[in-house]
């Protein structure tokens, strides 16, 4: 496979303004690009946001039969399609088919005196696709003939810098399933695995990456025989598997952090004995202890490394996807520490209320 890196993600949504709003309100998109009915897009209004090293795509239909009408009925706004950068979308996509990947769109070439893009689809799981993109110029139009380029004129924050890792939640006893798919179908390997206890609640969980770690996803599984939790909301609240976090990474956690929740976005706080904890766990990362614990940063070792973490709730009404910010200081793990500090925050946050705080003002779902 020549793919070793997200391209973007798009998100289906119900409405394309309202979440374009939200992004780029609080946590500084742009948007670089639009497409709809005038440019070809049959059915639905989609809108390209930029941050950094990130894109973002957000579709919404036009109409009841489009797809992205029937995936919001379904699962609410969420994601639709992780499409990975290729060297060889045509090539990719037909060793994925023969791998036993099911067909969604063939390679189709894009093109015009900016540039040209080659893209094909592939189905995953649960309505979750995964689009070979391959740009002839990285820096050339997001989709020649189809999306229109859009330059508001605002600085980029320069706060995020790529797509970590996305998470998938996945249903009981599937884990190894997706293990296997991903490894036939896109050449990622599995690297790392553990088994998760929190108080009443267990999981396991499974990572695959390609040979970069350009291209990371980490799958967690909840045990039927523990106590149901925040995995088994998302499953009822997605009707299924799919992507529940994006890590976004940065190369100055504190700056973005700041930056993000004065614009509004809702940080997950952690107990202050966590941070106490710290240097018994032996974790320096240059940072203020007073200024962790204020902005909510979970820090973290393993061999290779530390990384400071931290995240945030879901915007979306139905509990669903959220996101995370994480600085590596050489860590290659997710921060297998924190884990318990992050669900023991999530949590509390579902003991908090049956209704989610704010959830009037979040992007729908």
């Amino acid at each position: 496979m020549t793919a070793h890196s997200v391209d973007h993600v798009e998100f289906f949504v119900g409405d394309v303004n309202q979440a374009s709003h939200y992004y780029c309100g609080t946590y500084g998109f742009r948007v670089v690009a639009e497409a709809g009915p005038l440019t070809g897009l049959a059915g639905a209004r989609s809108l390209v946001l930029a941050h950094g090293g990130v894109r973002l795509v957000l579709t919404s239909a036009l109409h009841a039969d489009h797809a992205a009408s029937h995936f919001v009925r379904k699962h609410g706004d969420g994601v639709r399609d992780v499409a990975l950068r290729s060297t060889d979308a045509a090539g990719d996509f037909a060793t994925a088919v023969a791998a036993g990947a099911d067909a969604v769109s063939e390679p189709e070439t894009f093109e015009d005196a900016g540039g040209r893009v080659v893209r094909a689809t592939i189905a995953a799981t649960n309505d979750l696709v995964h689009t070979f993109v391959q740009r002839d110029d990285p820096e050339g139009p997001f989709l020649p003939q189809r999306y229109l380029p859009v330059d508001d004129g605002a600085p980029d924050p320069g706060l995020l810098r790529s797509v970590d890792h996305l998470a998938m939640c996945l249903r009981p006893g599937s884990l190894d399933t997706m293990v296997d798919f991903y490894g036939r179908a896109l050449g990622l390997k599995h690297t790392y695995d553990e088994y998760i206890v929190v108080g009443g609640q267990a999981m396991a969980s499974k990572v695959v990456q390609d040979s970069t770690r350009g291209i990371t996803f980490t799958m967690v599984e909840p045990d039927p025989t523990s106590n149901r939790g925040q995995l088994n909301d998302f499953l009822d609240g997605f009707d299924g598997p799919g992507v529940q976090h994006i890590a976004y990474g940065t190369d100055d956690i504190v700056a973005a952090a700041r930056e993000l929740r004065s614009s509004g976005v809702e940080l997950l706080s952690t107990p202050a004995g966590y941070y106490a904890s710290l240097a018994a766990r032996g974790i320096e990362v240059g940072i203020d202890p007073a200024v962790l614990q204020d902005l909510g940063l979970l820090a973290d070792r393993d061999e290779w490394g530390q990384l400071v973490q931290v995240f945030t709730r879901s915007p979306y009404a139905r509990r669903t996807v959220f996101f995370e910010l994480i600085q590596r200081l050489d860590a290659r793990t997710f921060g297998s520490g924190n884990i318990k500090a992050l669900y023991e925050a999530v949590e509390r946050e579902r003991a908090d209320s049956a209704v989610p705080a704010g959830a009037a003002a979040r992007v729908g779902g």
